[in-house]
């Protein structure tokens, strides 16, 4: 009977272990209901989580596909690439939750807070922002100012935010 037991628990363990470090955010990822329609491919690049965000186009209109760096060592990373291009990251992974600060090339701060889920089916990512400076606080367009289907559109700046996704 021991056996059996003490593999068991291990596994268990294991797959809690798995779930509060970063590997646990590797997958693909499909929005909860209401949470904007979108999917989210996560990478693990060292220790730099790499999201490349699937956008739903509006009307019939093409996906947008946004790339994003999570650093989950503390350091600071660089993004050169779409609405991200020109902008830096710093973050860090604690037990199950990820915070990330990415300032982008135009002054606007955005605050990640990731929590993933104990048995490593759901994550929740709670974003705030601030404006760039000069910039007036509020308005339309959301996270990606404008582009069609992003992050919920028309949702103003500030926060925070609550967003939820299941592995597919």
């Amino acid at each position: 009977m021991k056996k059996l037991i003490y593999p068991a628990l291990w596994l268990a363990t294991a797959g809690i272990l798995l779930a509060e470090g970063p590997e646990g955010f590797v997958g693909s990822w499909k929005s909860d209901p209401g949470t904007p329609t979108m999917t989210r491919d996560l990478a693990l690049d060292g220790k730099v989580v790499v999201m490349t965000e699937h956008i739903p186009g509006r009307n019939g209109g093409p996906e947008t596909i946004m790339i994003r760096k999570y650093p989950t060592d503390g350091s600071t990373v660089s993004m050169d690439q779409g609405f991200w291009a020109g902008a830096t990251a710093t973050g860090k992974m604690e037990g199950n939750v990820l915070t990330v600060d990415t300032t982008q090339a135009n002054g606007t701060k955005w605050h990640d807070v990731w929590t993933i889920s104990e048995d490593g089916k759901h994550y929740t990512d709670e974003m705030s922002s601030t404006p760039a400076p000069g910039a007036a606080q509020g308005g339309r367009g959301g996270k990606e100012s404008g582009k069609a289907g992003a992050k919920g559109g028309g949702r103003g700046r500030g926060g925070p935010n609550k967003f939820s996704y299941t592995k597919e």
